[in-house]
């Protein structure tokens, strides 16, 4: 007696089942929240104080302080409408090229609400100086050539 042929499938075992839709959505999570962290670990990002001075300086390279008006003191935007002293620095700061961003270098024990930075441009390297009210709102905001210059 023979036994009939068996139908087998190529590559397949018996007893296998393929991953269930819900093992690999699983999967895919996992893997987008390691690549999330591994990039936020990887690539440098910029603290609350570094965000806000760099879009501060961007305001002024643009000769526009309406995008940042908010972050500032309500006694301070007055000063924001001076279309001749914001316009002075931002010709200033257009003149150094291109705007790469800053960094903050506020030095350890410097009093609360006061930080500085560099802020890097194309062709030199300015200091900027932020003080912040008990609002979190900036106070002053200057930016100067660096001594080294």
């Amino acid at each position: 007696m023979t036994s009939p042929p068996v139908n087998v499938t190529p590559g397949s075992r018996p007893g296998t089942r393929a991953p269930s839709a819900r093992v690999r959505q699983l999967y895919v999570v996992v893997v987008l929240v390691v690549t999330a962290i591994l990039f936020r670990l990887v690539v440098p990002h910029h603290n609350r104080y570094e965000r806000l001075a760099d879009d501060v300086t961007k305001a002024i390279v643009a000769n526009d302080m309406r995008p940042v008006e908010g972050d500032f003191n309500a006694l301070r935007r007055p000063q924001l409408e001076d279309r001749a002293k914001v316009g002075q620095l931002s010709n200033d700061l257009n003149a150094l090229g291109a705007f790469k961003g800053v960094k903050e270098t506020t030095p350890s024990g410097a009093s609360e609400g006061y930080h500085t930075f560099s802020a890097a441009f194309e062709k030199a390297t300015w200091n900027e100086d932020m003080t912040l009210d008990a609002d979190g709102k900036i106070a002053a905001f200057h930016v100067h050539p660096s001594t080294a210059q």
